[in-house]
């Protein structure tokens, strides 16, 4: 009959949890790149069948709704250039998900961030490929028109950054008996 000690019953419990915690971050993120992808869509959907190209509605003071189609990248950068940023576009998503990949199921803050990211970035992307142009709506006085997809995009950047500032080292495994 074999026993197993007490050590080991806590560190196959540790173990366990660790990866329920992983799983949910992961489902975390993936969820939230699905929400901010779909709320993106479905708003950019709205604001192409109910507004001209360059309509704009002022809905508070400094904030308009304009319906502003941008071929470049933020900004207006790169104006026309809709194949070469959809190529830039899938390898930058490629080389975050391999950079965050280990991230992800450790830090809940770049779980959250990277679940963001991916949904803004995967928005835009098919605004590109379906579209041949990014629909901009959202027209604060003083910046350029954005969008639900740069909203997740900004902000999940910035979730990122202050969740590996903020990452504790993680354990080393004490190999004593």
């Amino acid at each position: 009959m074999s026993t197993v000690s007490t050590r080991e019953q806590l560190q196959r419990a540790i173990a366990r949890r660790e990866r329920r915690q992983a799983q949910s971050r992961w489902l975390w993120a993936a969820l939230l790149a699905v929400t901010v992808l779909l709320l993106d869509q479905i708003t950019k959907l709205i604001v192409r069948g109910s507004m001209d190209l360059r309509e704009s509605t002022d809905i508070l003071p400094g904030l308009s709704l304009t319906r502003v189609n941008n071929t470049g990248i933020a900004f207006g950068l790169f104006p026309g250039r809709a194949t070469i940023v959809s190529v830039l576009t899938v390898l930058a998503l490629c080389a975050i998900a391999a950079a965050l990949a280990g991230l992800v199921s450790r830090n809940p803050m770049v779980a959250a961030g990277a679940g963001m990211l991916v949904g803004g970035s995967l928005g835009n992307l098919i605004d590109r490929l379906m579209h041949g142009a990014v629909t901009d709506f959202l027209d604060p006085v003083r910046w350029p028109a954005f969008n639900i997809a740069d909203i997740g995009i900004v902000v999940g950047a910035t979730l990122i950054v202050f969740g590996l500032l903020r990452e504790e080292p993680h354990p080393v495994p004490d190999d004593e008996p």
